[in-house]
Order: C-alpha cells, then structure tokens, then sequence
C-alpha cells in the first residue's frame, strides 16, 4: 500500500441504476501503490431494510455488512461519517438534494445534469464556496484517458477548430417502455436534451472552448435549436433534438466575426434496435462517428458511443502531414479505460481534491468543472427555450 493512499469513504443518497453502475466500478481493486482508495460506508433508500441488502448483493459491493443503511437521506447528510456524497436521484431533486448535503457541509458528486437550469447550479457553486466544500457535476467523460488526450495534446496542435457535429442518439424508448418509465415522465426530468444532450453539448464545449486560449474575447451562444417529441406519450416528452451552436468573436465596432458553428443532435428512439439490454445498446457499432471536430490542420472523430471514448481518428491535412502525393495522412490513437467502466476516473478526481483539503484550513469551498457546467447548462436552457421544451415551473425553481 502507498504510504500516502487516501481511501475516499463514499455516501450513496439513492440506490438508482446508475448508482449500480457507478459503485461497483468506482469500488473496483486497486494495485497497492494507488494514491487513492474508494470504499462504500453509507447509502439511504425509501425501500425497507432488505431491498438494501439485495441491491448491496446484486450489485456484489464488497464489506455490504459493515455499510450503514440509513432509510432517510436527510438523517444520513445529518449524521452520516463519510467523505462524499454520491446523489444520483432523478435531475429535478438535485437541487434540493445537493442544497441539503452543501448546507450539511458535505462534499457532493452529483449525477448530469447537476441541475435543471444554470440558476440552479450557480446558487449551488456560490453555497459551496460559502460552506467551504467540494462539488462537482459527475460528467465522467471529461476525466477519460481519450478526452484528456484530445483536450491536451490533440487540440494545441490540430489548428483553429471551425465544425463541430456532437451526435448522441440510442433507442431508450422502445415500444414495450412503459409509459411510467421515469424516461418518459416530465416530473422526472424526462427529455432527450436533458439526458443526452448534456453529453453532446459537453463535446461540442470541449471542442470549441477545450483551450483556454480558444476563449479570449469570443463568447459562444445557441442560435437554433428544434425539438420533436417522442410520438404517443403525453407531456409532449422531447425526442429529436437538434441545437447549433455559433461561436463568435468581439469586434471593436461592437460587430461578431464568426470563428465557427457546432451542430448537436440527440434522439431516444433513433437509431438502432432496442431490442438489446440498455448497455448493449451504449456499445452498439454505429456508421457514422458519434463526434467529428474539424480544425484547419486535422480532424478528429469519436466511434459511438461518446459518453466513454476508448479512440481518436485523426486525419491530417496541414502541409505538414500531407503524403509525397499530397494525400492526407491518418492517425488511430488508442486510449482505452484502464479498468471497468471509467466512471471512477472522476471519482478520483474529487477525492484527491478531498484529499488535499483535509486537515487545511481553508477560507472557501470549490467546484470543479464549474464554468465548463455552467456554459452547458445554459445552453440547455437556451435551447429548450427556443425550441419550446416545457417543464412544470416548480422544478425550475431555485
């Protein structure tokens, strides 16, 4: 064991499915010289004591007997002994969820979208700071190895990036989905952009603001985006979603100079057989690459799905590059997911943030990722305003 290994102690605020894909990864072993350790202490579910213990079994969580079940989550950010708290509920609790756990003091992954709209959010960073704790939104894409790749060594060197198409579409909703499926209930946050189009807008923030040079004076803005609903469910639940993105640049005159345009879609009915189990269908080989960036050097494309990129197709067509024919040259970089699925990438992430703050005295609190959440997230808010995605008003309040 590393003499400086910091073993996280985890808090589940709701055993959800996601819940059953993030722990067990997340408590995946180690090698002994890992820096960090992440171990299950507590979880809180409205079931009764043994739908705790089932979900524990299921999901093969190591040392279940000694996890403290606590059947109010209030009761458990209360007088819970953790390091972080892991809220997985559906989007429109989050709000009150992570408001209760930061004014708990209590450091707080929660699941995308952090919240239903960026007010949500940016009270919740500004709590944060004041209560002097870690919060981050658990959008566990941004940790893996291949989007680290692209964001450090892929996007200095392929030019100005001018097109970006982000596609994240699977047949969530099949024929036999009941209508009670929390993915096709308003009240529970129901919708392709909030579900999906997090992801693919979250490509398209990496690829045209993934530098921090690439957003000096420029400021990128939705200016179109239409929705079609998912047909034969009330609520009029959104479906196929289109949004562009236009990023611009200040003149002097007060003018904008176009600098370039992203174009995101989403669908949860398109494309695909939805006959497979869910995560089947998140690995299904698709025609067409889920991400393509285009830069004046390069181009990068991302194969489906783009929530856990494993490999990067580069093709160069700077003069630098070119073939002794003038022919552009290609590149397949190979980055894959060392264990599991990746999602404890981001969990490290937090933890070493933890880590480093105990036993300090520290004047404020941080979060991670925040301005990048923030630009999503207005986005999606802009977005669902143009193209008419309507959500009950007392979920949007903050």
């Amino acid at each position: 064991m590393s003499q400086n290994q910091f073993t996280c102690r985890w808090a589940a605020l709701s055993l959800s499915n996601i819940a059953s894909v993030f722990l067990p990864d997340v408590l995946l072993p180690r090698e002994a010289s890992s820096s960090i350790k992440h171990e299950l202490v507590s979880v809180s579910t409205t079931g009764g004591a043994s739908r705790a213990a089932d979900w524990l079994a299921e999901n093969k969580i190591p040392n279940a007997d000694s996890i403290t079940v606590y059947h109010s989550w209030e009761e458990m950010l209360e007088k819970g002994d953790f390091d972080v708290v892991y809220i997985s509920t559906p989007h429109p609790l989050h709000y009150a969820h992570v408001q209760k756990a930061l004014r708990c003091k209590r450091n707080v992954l929660v699941e995308k979208p952090a919240t239903m709209n960026r007010t949500q959010f940016t009270q919740l960073c500004q709590l944060a700071k004041d209560q002097r704790v870690v919060l981050m939104e658990a959008m566990w894409t941004r940790y893996l190895p291949a989007t680290l790749y692209l964001q450090n060594e892929l996007l200095p060197r392929i030019g100005d990036v001018k097109r970006v198409y982000a596609e994240f579409s699977f047949p969530i909703v099949s024929p036999d989905l009941s209508h009670e499926s929390r993915f096709l209930d308003k009240a529970a946050g129901a919708g392709s952009l909030l579900d999906q189009g997090v992801y693919a807008l979250t490509w398209a923030d990496l690829a045209l603001n993934g530098l921090p040079s690439s957003q000096e004076g420029t400021k990128t803005e939705v200016v179109h985006a239409h929705s079609m609903p998912v047909p034969g469910v009330k609520g009029e639940v959104d479906d196929i979603n289109t949004v562009i993105l236009a990023k611009s640049q200040n003149g002097d005159s007060g003018s904008k100079h176009s600098e370039a345009v992203a174009i995101v879609t989403t669908s949860m009915t398109l494309s695909g057989s939805s006959k497979p189990a869910f995560y089947q269908r998140l690995q299904a080989k698709k025609a067409s690459p889920a991400v393509r960036i285009e830069a004046t050097k390069a181009s990068v494309s991302i194969p489906f799905p783009p929530i856990r990129p494993q490999e990067l197709h580069v093709q160069w067509y700077d003069e630098e590059h070119l073939d002794g024919n003038g022919i552009e040259t290609e590149e397949v970089v190979k980055m894959p997911v060392e264990r599991g699925w990746g999602i404890w990438y981001q969990a490290d992430v937090i933890a070493e943030r933890v880590a480093r703050r105990k036993g300090a005295s520290q004047s404020m609190g941080e979060v991670i990722g925040e301005e990048e959440s923030k630009r999503v997230l207005g986005w999606m808010d802009r977005a669902r305003e143009m193209a008419g995605i309507v959500y009950d008003a007392t979920l949007e309040e903050a």
